[in-house]
């Protein structure tokens, strides 16, 4: 519903409270009026308008909220800081391959257009990935940050340096950002594909 007028600042109002346990009835019913002006068959908007006509306390209300923003509301950096801290922790971790591998410098996490919905990698000379960017969600899990940014850190390298980055030592191709095992490796596929070694950890055993 990012389209609605007015649906994303109340959202996010109503985000922000709701995570810390109270949501005013006010604020509960705005939402799920709107929601329900475009959702009307919505159970979950209908359930939380109930909640806020019936006077149920602030700590239901926001349970019920949750609900319905998980389903309807991507929350940005402006509402989940946290999550921006995540992946730029996570490039870190890929600053160090840049570093291993012999590349001329790191790279930085933006958010040049200040919309808090998503972010991009910039290499040392100011290129950036031709990717759609880091979604904030990506921060809410350290080995999604790490995938995420890896990948989007990838693409940038690549724009600035006109070539593949990393490169598998053993069979000279481009690795890939991937989830293995629940960790997040840099992936060769040759030789049916295998974890060259951990992101972050780069001349490391996999």
């Amino acid at each position: 519903m990012h389209d609605v007028p007015g649906f994303e600042p109340l959202a996010a109002r109503v985000y922000v409270a709701a995570r810390e346990g109270a949501v005013d009835r006010d604020s509960g019913f705005d939402l799920a009026a709107m929601v329900l002006d475009y959702q009307p068959l919505n159970p979950r908007a209908a359930e939380l308008a109930d909640l806020c006509v019936q006077g149920a306390d602030e700590a239901r209300i926001a349970a019920a909220a949750r609900i319905v923003l998980d389903e309807t509301f991507a929350p940005g950096f402006a509402e989940e800081p946290a999550w921006f801290a995540a992946l730029t922790g996570a490039l870190d971790r890929v600053n160090a391959d840049m570093r291993a591998t012999g590349l001329p410098g790191i790279a930085r996490l933006v958010d040049p257009e200040r919309s808090g919905q998503r972010a991009w990698v910039e290499t040392w000379d100011g290129h950036r990935g031709s990717g759609s960017g880091v979604f904030p969600a990506s921060g809410k899990d350290p080995v999604t940050a790490l995938e995420a940014v890896a990948d989007e850190a990838q693409d940038a390298v690549m724009e600035t340096i006109w070539g593949a980055w990393p490169v598998c030592p053993a069979h000279t191709m481009g690795a890939h950002a991937e989830v293995r095992d629940g960790t997040a490796v840099w992936w060769c596929k040759g030789a049916g594909g295998h974890a060259i070694a951990a992101i972050g950890a780069w001349g490391q055993p996999a």
